[in-house]
Parts: structure tokens; C-alpha cells; sequence
């Protein structure tokens, strides 16, 4: 069920996230052809919204969150074209330090990751890093991290714990709360419920809708009706190409284009 009360009503004068014209290819042959991974792609992300992407495998979802934070240069690099900008500011161009772009881009993936440390010092790691420290700052981090994830209240008495020891669920909402604690303006989440069962599932789902007034959130999911619960906008993606977005609302009851009806009904993916 949708829920017409999650759309939002943004300041569309001021996108916090644009693409324009984005195309990827990867520097691999695949049967003799080099196959584009991203073709045109224009979209806009506003700040205080769940921005979903749906679409089949191998469509480019989750190239295009990496090329976000350029996470893609580093495992897998290939010819891009077209810009992307965050807050106006071109994200590729030579002096903007991919390290501080990533600061302010968090990124979760598909499987649950804890570093091999307590769960306190998975939180402090990356603030640390820079250049926060004392203890109370440091704690304070912690407490509103994980409040902000629904994880505090499951943890709060065994921080010291090595964070390897969690669920699967709570190792995903403590790498969300992982990035939270560096403050992003962006949180990138590539299908973050693939391996989580229900109960976990709701609870990402339950923090994306708590944190997205302050963090803008951008989903890959495979799962149209997790898309459809927790998302403001959604774009479809297709071998490559946006083939629409828009209000989520309208794109699941009243989409433009056959191919995404089809998609969401069920009869290809």
C-alpha cells in the first residue's frame, strides 16, 4: 500500500542531488561488446526525500549510486560522461577531494557489514577519522547515531561488544548508524533488506522515514512494494536507461510508460 502521506512538497528550486546526461561503460568486453552500464541519465533529488530506484538486474541501479560518491573509480572503473552535482557543485571536478565527498555521502550495501570492533567504536570510527575527539562529543555521536537507527535501545548496555556479534538486521541498521554519525547529507542505501527477514526489513524501513528530515536517502531495492511503502519519489530503471520518475504515487498508480507497468506488475524482473 502506498501511503499518500509520505509525499513530499520540496523546494524543487534547489535539488540537493543532479545528474545530467550521466552515461557509464565499463572498461570489460562481455561476449566481444562493450556493454553500457548507464545511458542519459537526468534526475533530481531533493533534500528531505526517500528517492527510491527500482528496476531488474543489471539495469545500472547500483552503478549510479556509486559513481555518486565515486566509489566506482576505485572498484571498477570505466568512461563516464554527462555531470553529477551535489549542492551545485560537480562532484568530478579536479578540486573536489573524493574523501570529503565521501564524508558527506554515506553508503550501505547489500549485505550487513560490522567492522571487528565493539559496537561503540564501529560508530566513533569514521568521526575519528575527522578529526572529532573527546569523549563526551564522542558519546553523544554514539547515543543519537544509534537512536536515530531504532538500534540504542537493543545495545545501549553492551556498547563494548564486538559488533560482529549482532544479527544480521542489526548489523545493517548499525552500519546506517555508522554513517549517520559523520552527519551526511546524502545516505546511499543499495538494497540494503536483500538478506534481512521481515522483522529486520521493517526496521531499516522505520529509520529511512525517521532520518530522511535530515539525511536524504537514495534506495536501490528489487522489492517494488518496500519502494512503495518508504518511498516520495521513485525512478525505474531499465537495461541501462531511466525509463521514468517521479511522485511514487503516480509512478505505481498511474505510470507513463508500458514497460514500467509491467515491471511493477510483476510480468518481468
Amino acid at each position: 500500500m502506498i501511503i499518500d502521506t509520505l509525499q513530499p512538497t520540496p523546494n524543487t528550486d534547489h535539488p540537493l542531488l543532479k545528474t545530467e546526461h550521466l552515461s557509464f561503460t565499463y572498461r570489460f568486453r562481455l561476449g566481444g561488446k562493450v556493454e553500457p552500464a548507464l545511458t542519459d541519465i537526468s534526475l533530481e533529488i531533493f533534500p528531505g526525500t526517500v528517492y527510491a530506484i527500482i528496476g531488474p538486474s543489471r539495469s545500472g541501479k547500483s552503478t549510479f549510486l556509486r559513481l555518486i560518491n565515486r566509489l566506482q573509480e576505485i572498484s571498477n572503473p570505466g568512461d563516464m560522461e554527462g555531470k553529477i552535482f551535489l549542492e551545485n557543485k560537480d562532484i568530478y571536478s579536479d578540486d573536489y577531494d573524493p574523501n570529503v565527498l565521501r564524508r558527506e555521502v554515506g553508503f550501505t550495501f547489500d549485505k550487513p557489514q560490522a567492522l571487528d570492533m565493539s559496537i561503540y567504536d564501529n560508530i566513533v570510527f569514521g568521526p575519528r577519522l575527522a578529526g572529532i575527539s573527546g569523549k563526551e562529543k564522542l558519546d553523544e555521536l554514539v547515543e543519537e547515531s544509534l537512536n536515530a537507527a531504532f538500534l540504542w535501545d537493543e545495545v545501549k548496555d553492551r556498547l563494548t561488544m564486538n559488533a560482529t556479534r549482532l544479527s544480521g538486521g542489526q548489523k545493517q541498521r548499525l552500519s546506517i548508524a555508522r554513517s549517520l554519525a559523520l552527519k551526511p547529507k546524502l545516505l546511499l542505501l543499495d538494497e540494503p533488506c536483500s538478506a534481512l527477514d521481515p522483522i529486520s526489513t521493517a526496521n531499516i524501513e522505520r529509520t529511512l522515514l525517521a532520518i530522511k528530515s535530515r539525511t536524504t536517502c537514495v534506495l536501490v531495492t528489487n522489492n517494488t512494494k518496500q519502494a512503495s511503502r518508504v518511498a516520495d519519489f521513485t525512478a525505474f530503471f531499465l537495461m541501462s536507461k531511466l525509463i521514468e520518475s517521479g511522485p511514487t504515487t503516480k509512478l505505481f498508480m498511474n505510470p507513463s510508460d508500458q514497460r514500467t507497468d509491467d515491471f511493477i506488475s510483476g510480468k518481468f524482473g
